[in-house]
């Protein structure tokens, strides 16, 4: 019998809807991905195509997390096991909101 973890990862490398909902439930730790400061002004937008993207709620914090994406990237891989990141991108919030 196999494992329900198992069975989760092959789905995961076959199907995008699993692919996403995987990379969601990492980034459900953003504290843990970005930082603690950081991480209470980005939040997550969108996965399309290898690219995570992100916003930002000042020029700051978006130069702060540009400055970072490589290592960001890395670290959701870690994360999730594979190559599946191969983008960070941070945009700055358009409303200017505190998130």
């Amino acid at each position: 019998m196999k494992r329900l973890s198992d069975v989760f990862e092959a789905l995961t490398k076959s199907d995008p809807l699993f692919k996403n909902l995987k990379l969601r439930l990492v980034l459900s730790d953003l504290a843990g991905i970005l930082g603690e400061s950081l991480a209470k002004h980005c939040r997550f937008v969108e996965f399309s195509n290898g690219t995570v993207f992100f916003t930002c709620d000042s020029d700051v914090w978006l130069t702060e997390a540009r400055f970072m994406s490589k290592k960001i990237a890395e670290k959701i891989n870690e994360r999730l096991g594979e190559g599946m990141v191969n983008n960070v991108v941070f945009r700055r919030d358009p409303n200017g909101d505190r998130l």
